[in-house]
């Protein structure tokens, strides 16, 4: 009769092998969820950017974009802040145009620019 199963050796060798393997790929799994939170927050600033620039179409009025009514995630950061406003054309006023830029924790960063034209986007 053949003895079925794992031996301790075994399983301490395949144990210490995926314990190795963990160790190696946590610090680039750190990066790539640092990136994803990143390009996710900036995708969400131009998307309300975006639908400011519809508001202040709709009501025809000029619209103020305030950073502080978007909540970035834990990790993220702004570095340099504008003050955008639509006109109720969908174009920027004269110096209503501008840049944000947001950073991770690992020193990664976006832009998010808004020109004359009114056109947003994330860089």
């Amino acid at each position: 009769m053949k003895p079925r199963g794992f031996t301790l050796v075994e399983l301490l060798v395949v144990l210490s092998v995926l314990a190795v393997m963990a160790a190696i790929s946590l610090p680039g799994f750190y990066a790539f969820s640092a990136q994803i939170s990143l390009n996710a927050s900036a995708k969400t600033m131009a998307s309300s950017l975006r639908k400011l620039q519809g508001q202040a179409i709709l009501q025809h009025e000029t619209l103020t974009f305030n950073l502080t009514d978007l909540k970035l995630p834990k990790g993220i950061s702004p570095i340099k802040t504008s003050n955008i406003c639509f006109a109720p054309s969908g174009f920027t006023p004269p110096g209503g145009s501008g840049t944000f830029i947001i950073k991770n924790n690992i020193g990664q960063t976006k832009m998010i620019v808004v020109s004359t034209s009114g056109r947003v986007r994330v860089e």
